[in-house]
Order: C-alpha cells, then structure tokens, then sequence
C-alpha cells in the first residue's frame, strides 16, 4: 500500500465508497439507487412541483373517503361537532361529512336501558339508620342535551335519585321498612316494591323536564334491599333472634295447652264414666233395697216380732263379723259370739299380728256349741 501524501485522504477501494455501489460482498446500501428506483415507481407523480402537488391531491382524496362518512345504526343517532361546536344530529343511515380532525361524530345509544346503580344510608322518620340498595333505570331521550346540556348527566340522575331516596325513605319508620325485625307498624309494611314506586313518583318530581333539560328519560326505580348497616347488623339481629326465640316458646306453649287441653277433657271423660258407673251401681243397689224391703214386708205383716227379731239377728250378726269390740251399755250379761280367729303363718293369732285388741274369750262351757243370744228385741215375746 504506498504512502499518502501530507494533507491528503487515503482513496477508499473501488467498491467501498459510502455512496457508491457495493462491489463486495461487505458493502454498505446504495441509496442514491433506491430513490431512483423510488422515483421510477411513482411515474408522474415523482417527476417536479407537478408531481408533489398530484400527490397531495391524492392524500386528500383519501383522507376524505376514509373519514368522510358515518354509518349511523338503527337504534342510535349521532352527534355531529365541527371543531367541537354542535352541528346537527345525524338519525340511522350513512352520512358524509369532513374527515376529522374537522368533523366529528359522537354515537349514541337510544333503546338502550342504563342504569345507576347506589347504596345509601337514610334516616327513618323515628331517627333509625337504614341502608338501601337501588337501581335507577333511564333511556337517552336527547342525544344533544345528554351530552352537553351538563357536565355528567348520569352523575345528575344519580345525585336526584339520592335525594328522592332519603325523601321517601323519612316518611316511614324503621319497623315498617324491616320486616325481619318483626316489630309492630301502625301504617303497615313497606315492601321494596312499594318504596321503589314512591322514590320513582318524587324523582319525576325532581327532574320534571328531565328529557328536554337533561336528555333522559328516567323509566323506572327497583329496590333492591332495605337493611341496616355492618356496624349496627350486629345488635339488629340480636333483636331478630329474640323475636324468634318469642315465637317459639309461644307455638310451644300452644302445644302444651293444647296437649293439656286434652288431658283434661280425658280426664273430664273419666270422671263423667266413673260418676256413671257410680249413679247405676247406686241406683241398682237402691232397687235392690226395695226388692228386698217388698219381700220383707208380706213376711214382717204376716209375723211382726220374728220378722224383727230376724232382721235384728241380721244385722247383729254382720256388725259382729266386722268388729272385734262390743260395748255392753246395758245392765244384763251379754254373750257374744265372735267368728273363729285364725293364726298367721308364724302360729300367732290375727289380731295380735294386725295390731287390733284381743276378743273376749267365750265361757268355757259355750265351747263345744255357741251359746244363744238371750238379749235382743221382744225376747220375751216369743217365748
């Protein structure tokens, strides 16, 4: 390689020149080939000023047919703005209009049902802290005025819902909008049905122009749940299972009337069977007195003092089996004679082992045969 000389550039070998072309294999591009290449291709349009202005008119022209038209659909408008001002509302259909950045086009929903979902925590008209679930439930009515009559048309619907919310929900007292709590209402229950109803009657009132002012129509208002919040829940079932523990002991005292209702009618049965069986023996041993007194009587009219001397042996004889003591009042010996005692099982006489005085021993001469009564009723007149 000869020397360069003072001042002067080493000449590159042919074929690495930065703008030349690559005669080996390590070579850099050829630009300057490529941008003829490129000039080439484009053919009018890449040949002087006449060339660049066609291809601006080109650019333009595409611009227009990609972002010059909107496609509106069938349940939707849209909102055409020109550098952000109103311009008209486009209904369903294909609509041309200037590309944007110029024109654009904000599309709409109109069948579409929205809602706004809250949870809020209302006072009762007693002071009680309730908590309640709702949805509201709204179409767009005004596509124009949804969007720009206000700077967040939901957050208006949803700040009127509360309001009608606490409205309605202060009319009534705590226990007739918990029913769990099983407390007594004086006004009746207030079920969620009827609590929607109502905040959907005051949120009309609130918003009575709501569709032309805020562009949307409110359609409904579902209650979802009326509770108490986390922090009091605690105390609120407390009170919900007292009330439960109430109706228990009560259906339990209503079975125990009840069984002992039952009782005593059975009982009731019982004594009113054994009082019947009483009045017929009674009756029946009454009868039979008077068969007896009607047999007696021919005998008693036929022979007065044997008639009574019989009746007085009788009934001597059915007292003395009974009885193991006989007072003498009178001034005469009596002799009794009392039925043969027998002996235990340990040889000891009856009325030792019951506890009962000892009889009188009979004479010993009256041992063989039984001595005859001598005293008695008119003795003497039958002799």
């Amino acid at each position: 390689m000869p020397w360069k000389e003072p001042g002067e550039k080493p000449r590159e070998p042919r074929g690495r020149e930065p703008w030349g072309q690559g005669g080996g294999q390590g070579g850099g591009p050829d630009l300057d080939a490529w941008f003829r290449k490129a000039r080439r291709r484009l053919g009018p349009f890449g040949r002087g000023p006449l060339g660049a202005l066609a291809l601006i008119v080109v650019l333009i022209v595409l611009w227009f047919v990609i972002g010059g038209w909107t496609s509106i659909g069938g349940q939707q408008v849209g909102v055409l703005l020109r550098f952000g001002h109103f311009q008209r509302v486009l209904q369903p259909g294909v609509h041309l209009h200037l590309p944007p950045p110029i024109d654009t086009v904000q599309k709409v929903d109109m069948d579409r049902v929205r809602t706004v979902n809250d949870e809020a925590r209302v006072l009762t008209s007693d002071g009680q802290l309730v908590l309640i679930d709702y949805d509201v439930h709204y179409k767009v009515a005004n596509a124009r005025a949804f969007l720009y009559a206000t700077r967040d048309a939901e957050e208006v619907v949803r700040n009127a819902a509360t309001a009608a919310v606490r409205a309605a929900t202060g009319t009534h007292k705590m226990q007739c909008l918990i029913d769990s709590l099983g407390l007594p209402c004086a006004s009746g229950s207030v079920d969620p049905d009827r609590l929607g109803a109502d905040v959907l009657a005051r949120l009309h009132a609130l918003l009575p122009d709501a569709q032309d002012k805020l562009g949307a129509a409110i359609t409904g208002v579902d209650v979802q749940s009326i509770g108490v919040p986390s922090d009091v829940k605690q105390a609120f079932d407390a009170i919900a299972k007292a009330h439960d523990d109430v109706k228990t002991m009560k259906t339990s005292a209503d079975a125990d009337v009840a069984r002992r209702k039952v009782d005593v009618k059975n009982e009731v049965a019982s004594i009113k069977s054994d009082a019947e069986a009483y009045r017929h023996q009674a009756v029946a041993d009454a009868n039979a007195a008077v068969a007896r007194f009607d047999r007696i009587l021919p005998q008693y009219q036929a022979a007065p003092q044997v008639t009574r001397h019989r009746l007085w042996l009788d009934t001597m004889q059915a007292v003395l089996t009974r009885n193991r003591v006989v007072v003498n009042t009178g001034s005469g010996d009596v002799i009794v004679q009392f039925p043969a005692q027998h002996s235990d099982v340990n040889g000891a006489p009856a009325s030792a082992a019951s506890g009962a005085p000892p009889a009188p021993v009979a004479p010993a001469g009256s041992a063989s045969a039984p001595m005859p009564v001598t005293s008695g009723p008119d003795v003497q007149a039958m002799d």
